[in-house]
């Protein structure tokens, strides 16, 4: 992906700008409706930040947005009793790279320098565990001279102790065949680790250098829209149907996630445990026909049970579609519980 060029006039809106030229500049446009600074949030907050970068010497070439989770994003199993929990047996910190993507150059101004300018719009979801995420954005010309900016999150989770994961999800899939920007498109949040509460951006799993393959292998299941906005549903990796969804061949590592409806309701659902996750699976469930790997146009209210496979790791959970808005902008809410 090619992020496009917006030359702006926002050094009013700069947050921290430099007071020196060099070579590269990168700041937050800092509003109080944008992320642009440390900050404590809730587990799955949505969150926007828009990166502001200038090539003041050379061409911009490359855009890169990495993100530290400490502890990693695998939820924590707490030992009995809680106090001899020992800090040093969390998940050891993992890195991500949320975007890495080369920067059209656009050449001129009115001195006639040539000069390079790019506004980017990160929309995002923090960590649905307790830690924190060191968010990292990185500008670089032509010449590899480059300018960073990072902010750190913090999240507290009140029920981290619980035997199970759970976290709400807002899913904001476009439409297949809809007439959208690209940058809209690009941003649209539908590609989900259900172990985590992990949701990617497409950015994130593809680009034309491959330098974001390896985040393919978080991908549970992708969230995809029909053609008018009036369904939504949920597919695994594994599909082959190209009416439902295309993966492109380089797409090496397909899971396989397992899906099945269920008979359970939305006040059964918030009643369930970690031992009813199994079993809502295995029995009183109906598997996908004809694509076990696609639930079809799902609606408000169903419950659906999963199960997830990592290397030798089988765990299994339930997924309630808590509210589904259809239309030219569809909005699907999920609230997820899964085994630690």
């Amino acid at each position: 992906m090619r992020v496009r060029l917006l030359l702006l006039c926002l050094p009013v809106l700069l947050a921290s700008c430099s007071k020196t030229a060099r070579p590269v500049q990168l700041d937050f446009v800092g509003i109080s409706t944008l992320t642009s600074s440390n900050k404590t949030v809730q587990p799955n907050d949505t969150l926007t930040t828009r990166a502001y970068a200038v090539g003041n010497d050379n061409m911009l070439k490359r855009l890169t947005i990495k993100v530290t989770y400490d502890p990693g994003l695998q939820p924590i199993t707490y030992p009995v009793p809680l106090s001899s929990f020992e800090p040093k047996n969390a998940p050891a910190k993992q890195e991500i790279t949320y975007l890495d993507s080369l920067i059209a150059p656009q050449v001129g101004n009115t001195n006639g320098h040539s000069i390079s300018e790019t506004l980017f719009v990160n929309q995002f979801s923090a960590r649905a565990t307790s830690g924190t995420e060191l968010w990292q954005y990185t500008a670089t010309d032509v010449a590899q001279a480059s300018a960073t900016r990072a902010y750190r999150l913090t999240v507290r989770k009140a029920d981290s102790a619980a035997l199970f994961h759970s976290y709400t999800m807002v899913l904001r899939p476009v439409p297949r065949r809809a007439v959208v920007a690209k940058g809209v498109r690009d941003r649209s949040r539908v590609f989900l680790n259900l172990q985590y509460g992990l949701q990617l951006p497409k950015y994130a799993v593809l680009n034309q250098e491959r330098s974001v393959a390896a985040n393919q292998n978080l991908v549970d299941l992708i969230c995809v829209s029909g053609g008018t906005g009036t369904t939504v549903g949920l597919v695994a990796p594994a599909n082959t149907a190209d009416t439902v969804c295309t993966l492109p061949a380089a797409w090496a590592t397909r899971r396989a996630t397992g899906l099945r409806l269920t008979t359970i309701s939305s006040d059964q659902f918030s009643k369930t445990v970690a031992t009813d996750f199994t079993t809502s699976y295995t029995t009183n469930s109906t598997a996908y026909s004809p694509n076990s790997f696609y639930t079809g146009a799902l609606s408000k209210g169903q419950v659906l049970a999963f199960k997830i496979t990592e290397g030798t790791t089988v765990r299994y959970g339930l997924l309630l579609i808590s509210d589904l808005v259809p239309g030219s902008a569809p909005v699907m809410i999920c609230s997820v519980r899964v085994q630690k």
